[in-house]
């Protein structure tokens, strides 16, 4: 038998040891350690009175608030309006001496953030006005969480820091400058995310306020009434928290999907059809009764004993919330357009696997593959099977498994039953806890592995009958050869943590394993206890909650269990909180559900205060319960004289523990972040109003929009997604400022380009990144400084140690999850000088665990944890934090293709080079400077860059690709997709079908000689477009040369062995120039030559008949001339003569004048009679 802990007699405890116990009866060690609870509580309360006279305790507050209600105190609205307000042309059109573009539409988000503090618990106006007065500006980090679906949405980690703006209050002042006031600023959100995380912090001015987390999450969940009041869509909230909802009802676990769900809900009111919901992460919560038909049939296959109304299983997912009431399970999709981009809610809850018996839900903790999972447990008819649903996009599906046979059927057992099931996403394996009812004997239980794949069942491990009798020893390992106890094992669950492939198998009992097959038993757990639920933290942290509510605690990677309540240090606790009169402290009262949220324990709890009841959210402070625990076992009594002398041996190696030269972290952290600040405002008092808020709005939706559309394939000759917003406006920076400095600007707002950027140099904040991404090959290195401390607290000048004496007092340990992925180097260097170690510790991948794959996707989880020897639970450090405990680093690891890496068709230097290399370039007739084109019988030289859209770097990709082309078409509107056939025979060197559209001299091939393999070094392309090739014979539009859009993929899966990632590149490739096929240039040679021959005769014939054709022209005309003439003449002769016979009463000089005319008009025939006598 192999065996763990402390040996020897005595255990590691050093209240157990006799020894260390004064001779002498027994009161005056109970005497001494009932006067040490009461002097450590009055003297950890006496400093907390003076920290509190010292610094005031101040904490942020935010609420959300929509534009309508911005400047009203006692506002607050739900996040539930997912799309962006109308175009704020009203406020950007005055602008004109702006660096703003007068052309953009700027839209608005559809809420703020209001921000205030309060000092004491208690809010106060003038408190927030002297902050304001002190230069204090509080700055929001807002984080975005990733989508679930990365076949939908690119994944990214995206941050943005603002600055708030100041604002006074829209109601009656009396004071001259202002009375109430408040911070705001925009509350943006992104497509693909609906999880946000809300850092407030100080600019360092003004009073000293921590930092301090809010969940804002999006409500899919609500909707607009008629009356503009919200109604939850899966039911009706109650408003009374009746205390038998809460009251000595044991709590529950909360189910949901790590980091993704915004809505969390929580089941088991009692006979109720009713859930707490919550999208702040019960900061506040609402009771709702759901909308559910309720409907239960028992049968001969699925009998069922009780009905009831209880929400039993309730789960959480990023779109979806599933729950179980008797053995029927419904789901509900809420409407969430940015995942979705349409509205794929419910209209009510819908019913799943009606024909089946349902006796629990499992949860999967976490998403793989673009979608996430849940489990539903069958019994009756269907035992030995698991329902396995998936949800992607808020579409739920479900299959049975294992595919072709029940689990009893596959280990060969006649009866059997499925108590819980575990789903590993990275192996695509399935964990059951099967129990096997053998009627000759007593049942027993089994865990069995489901491969998905290959469809595969095996036993991995068959669970003892008995407790392991431990003796004495804090962790036993199960080898089978251990005795046992008269205590029955009743397993009752398990839970997998990903990251370090630690397998809890819990129930009366508690095992672990590493490798699903080796088990280890921890002692710790009182036998007559049984584990009901278990919540972990994944950076290394498990609580433990029993059936009669008792939480324990372990660190992973130790085996010792601590009782966190009830104990004596939880009742020292809850005294100094009473003194403090803490509201979150009552005498009554009645835990709901224990969870995790950023690595710190909580405590949902109903509290009940002068017959009224209500919920809170209280943190459960492990490291101050762990301190707490320490004196009252650990000191030591010593005769000095004639009285005993009290000292506490302090069991942490170190005094000091620091960690030093950590890298800057944004490399591998992955973060991207933008800075946005408020316009300045004109105003003397630097108060904003409605204008300069709703600019403020415009210009972090604009920056967050130029971020989203920088993702194309053409680079920028500017690595930055800034640049084109401020690239014509940067040469007239001075004037704009010239303006704002004489209070000139237009609205009174001056907007500061160099506000609106992204940054690349993030600092470390001396501590580890929350995780670590590796591509291959990559390490990530950081040093330890330990100073090592005495044995005890006695006020004794300290010895400097000599180097052998520091190496044994102070060592570090490392434990790595997947040994075959990652390997450590610890560098050791003792400073004797400063009784100190320091450790260098490197982390570094093996290129040994990972193909290649896209930029974040399908990332390896491990982790590695470095401890310092006999420091868990031990060694703390006081910060303004709290109590923060030391000695016991998790790393979390994702190995792959870290996300934010992408390939781009470096347009800029691949049109020089091409020009230097064919001494020319020839652009297409109708430039487009986002698309230039290139002449089909130039060689074609590409060039790719990777940019790195976190760190700012952007270099020349130089490893190998190969080249395709999968589309095209000779317009962008007539691209079309290829099919895998045609791709290789336009593409591909060993075609024989004269269909190759591009060719090279490079003879390098991958290995099925399918394709070429190009690098930065080849030899180019050259275009070919044989005769069976889409390019081939294209018809020219016009009377310029045809052109022809080729959809490109440029890809390294296979061929670049530098990298994990599957660098992969689509774009559209503008081709002119391309020569015609010889049967139409032939056609339209011969039409050509056609109408050349005809157009040259006609200009023969033309020239030869112009003489005769214009004298016979002339000819005519005269003719034509004549016959007018003489016809006019005679017409007029004949009307003078009426006119003169009816004209004798007319004057003499009336008459002589007409006798004139008619003596010349007689005249005038005579002209003609001679030409034509000439003629």
């Amino acid at each position: 038998m192999s065996r763990g802990g402390a040996t020897g007699g005595c255990s590691s405890h050093v209240a157990r040891c006799p020894a260390m116990y004064p001779v002498g009866p027994a009161w005056p060690r109970l005497r001494i350690l009932r006067a040490l609870w009461a002097l450590l509580a009055v003297l950890l309360a006496s400093w907390r009175l003076w920290a509190f006279q010292d610094i005031q305790e101040c904490t942020w507050q935010v609420v959300l608030n929509k534009f309508e209600t911005v400047g009203k105190n006692g506002m607050s609205d739900r996040f539930f309006h997912q799309q962006p307000v109308a175009t704020l042309d009203s406020v950007f059109s005055p602008l004109v001496d702006a660096p703003t573009d007068q052309g953009e539409k700027y839209l608005s988000f559809p809420y703020y953030l209001k921000i205030n503090y309060s000092c004491n618990g208690e809010s106060s106006e003038a408190q927030v006005r002297k902050g304001h007065l002190t230069g204090l500006k509080p700055v929001v980090l807002v984080t975005f969480q990733s989508p679930v679906n990365f076949h939908h949405w690119k994944i990214e980690h995206l941050q943005i820091q603002m600055e708030a703006a100041p604002f006074r209050s829209e109601e009656q002042c009396t004071a001259e400058q202002v009375c109430v006031m408040s911070w705001y600023t925009p509350m943006p959100i992104k497509n693909g995310s609906v999880l946000m995380r809300v850092d407030v912090s100080s600019n360092g001015l003004g009073p000293f306020i921590p930092m301090k987390r809010f969940q804002v999450n999006i409500n899919g969940f609500l909707q607009t009434q008629q009356d503009n009041t919200l109604h939850f869509t899966v039911g009706n909230e109650i408003f009374d928290l009746i205390p038998r909802y809460f009251m000595n009802v044991p709590s529950r676990p909360l189910w949901y999907t790590v980091d993704q769900a915004p809505v969390l809900i929580l089941g088991g009111i009692p006979e109720e059809k009713s859930v707490l919901l919550t999208d702040t992460s019960f900061k506040d919560s609402f009771l709702v009764e759901l909308n559910i038909d309720s409907c239960w049939v028992g049968s001969f296959y699925c009998p069922q004993a009780i009905f009831t109304a209880t929400i039993y299983d309730a789960i959480a997912t990023e779109s979806t919330l599933f729950i179980r009431q008797n053995q029927l399970v419904y789901y509900f999709t809420g409407t969430y357009l940015t995942l979705h981009e349409s509205n794929h809610g419910s209209g009510s809850w819908v019913r799943v696997l009606a024909n089946e018996c349902i006796k629990s839900l499992c949860p999967v903790h976490f998403h793989s593959n673009g979608s996430e999972y849940v489990m539903a447990l069958t019994s009756g008819k269907r035992e030995g099977y698991v329902h396995f649903g998936t949800i992607t996009d808020g579409h739920v599906s479900f299959q049975v498994l294992p595919k072709h046979r029940s689990v009893c059927e596959g280990i060969q057992v006649f009866n059997c039953s499925i108590t819980w099931a575990v789903f590993i996403a990275g192996d695509y394996i399935l964990l059951m806890l099967v129990e096997i009812q053998d009627p000759t004997t007593r049942s027993y239980f089994q865990v069995v592995s489901y491969d998905l794949v290959s469809d595969n069942l095996v036993i991995l491990y068959t669970i003892p009958e008995f407790i392991p009798d431990a003796r004495g020893l804090e962790f036993l390992m199960i080898l089978g050869t251990e005795s046992y106890t008269n205590f029955t094992m009743v397993p009752k669950g398990m839970f997998y943590n990903p990251y370090n492939n630690l397998l809890f198998i819990w129930g009366n009992f508690l095992l672990q394993s590493y490798n699903n097959e080796n088990f280890i038993y921890l002692a710790d757990f009182p036998k007559d206890q049984s584990i009901k639920y278990l919540v972990n933290s994944f950076h290394g942290e498990t609580a433990i909650v029993t059936e009669t509510e008792e939480i324990w605690y372990l660190l992973e990677g130790s085996y010792r269990m601590y009782r966190l309540f009830p104990s004596k240090a939880w009742e020292v606790h809850v005294s100094l909180q009473v003194m403090q009169q803490s509201s979150f402290y009552t005498r009554i009262e009645t835990m709901v559900t224990l969870f995790y949220e950023d690595h710190q324990l909580y405590q949902l709890v109903y509290l009940m205060n002068g017959g009224q009841g209500r919920l809170v959210k209280r943190l459960v402070p492990v490291e101050q319960l762990l301190m707490y625990q320490q004196p009252g076992s650990h000191y030591l009594l010593e005769r000095r004289g004639n009285h005993l002398m009290l000292s506490f041996t302090n069991f942490c190696p170190f005094t000091v523990m620091r960690l030093r030269d950590l890298p800057d972290p944004q490399i591998y952290t992955r973060q991207e972040r933008y800075r946005a600040h408020p316009p300045r405002v004109l105003e003397p008092s630097g108060f904003h109003d409605q204008n300069s808020l709703a600019v403020y709005q415009g210009l972090v939706y604009y920056l967050l929009f130029l971020h989203s559309k920088y993702h194309k394939p053409y680079a920028d000759p500017v690595h930055d997604s800034t640049w084109r917003w401020w690239k014509n406006k940067k040469v007239d920076q001075d004037y704009y400022f010239y303006l704002a400095s004489n209070l000139q600007s237009a609205s009174n707002v001056y907007i500061d380009m160099a506000s609106y950027e992204k940054i690349y140099d993030l600092k470390a904040e001396h501590e580890l990144p929350e995780s670590i991404y590796l591509d291959k090959g990559t390490s990530y290195g950081f040093s330890i400084f330990v100073t090592v401390r005495g044995h005890s607290l006695e006020f004794q000048p300290e010895r400097v140690l000599t180097t052998l004496e520091l190496r044994s007092k102070v060592d570090l340990g490392v434990v790595l999850a997947d040994a075959d992925c990652i390997e450590v180097v610890v560098n050791q260097k003792v400073l004797i000088n400063r009784n100190s170690v320091l450790f260098w510790v490197t982390l570094h991948d093996k290129r040994s665990c990972f193909d290649q794959g896209l930029s974040g996707h399908h990332l390896m989880k491990t982790s590695v944890l470095v401890k310092v020897v006999g420091a868990v639970g031990h060694c703390f450090q006081n910060t303004h934090r709290g109590l923060h405990m030391q000695g016991n680093l998790m790393i979390p690891l994702l190995i792959g293709c870290p996300p934010g890496k992408r390939l781009a068709f470096d347009i800029t230097y691949t049109v020089e080079y091409n020009r230097l290399q064919n001494k020319h370039y020839f652009d297409c007739v109708h430039v487009d400077p986002e698309m230039p084109c290139f002449l089909f019988r130039d060689t074609f030289y590409p060039f790719f860059l990777i940019q790195d859209l976190v760190t700012g770097e952007s270099g020349s990709f130089q490893g190998s690709y190969v080249f395709k082309v999968v589309g095209g078409g000779p317009t962008m509107d007539t691209v079309i997709e290829y099919s895998e056939e045609e791709i290789y025979r336009f593409n591909s060197p060993l075609d024989k079908t004269n269909s190759l559209i591009w060719t090279t001299k490079n003879t390098t091939t991958t290995k099925d000689l399918a394709f070429n393999i190009m690098t930065h070094q080849s030899l180019g392309i050259e275009w070919l477009c044989l005769e069976n090739s889409p390019c081939h014979d294209t018809i020219p539009h016009s009377i310029f040369a045809p052109e022809f859009f080729f959809k490109v993929l440029v890809s390294n899966r296979g061929v670049d062995k530098s990298t994990y990632c599957d660098h992969q590149l689509i774009f559209l490739l503008h081709i002119h120039g391309l020569p015609l096929s010889a049967k139409r240039a032939l056609f339209i040679l011969m039409v050509s030559f056609i109408v050349f021959i005809g157009l040259v005769t006609l200009y023969i014939i033309f020239c030869l008949l112009l003489t005769p054709m214009v004298k016979a022209c002339n000819i005519l005309r005269w003719k034509i001339n004549n016959i007018i003439t003489s016809e006019s003449y005679y017409t007029y002769k004949s009307s003078s003569r009426i006119f003169s016979g009816t004209s004798g009463t007319k004057s003499r000089a009336s008459s002589s004048v007409s006798s004139k005319v008619v003596e010349g008009n007689q005249e005038v025939p005579e002209e003609p009679s001679e030409k034509q006598s000439i003629t």
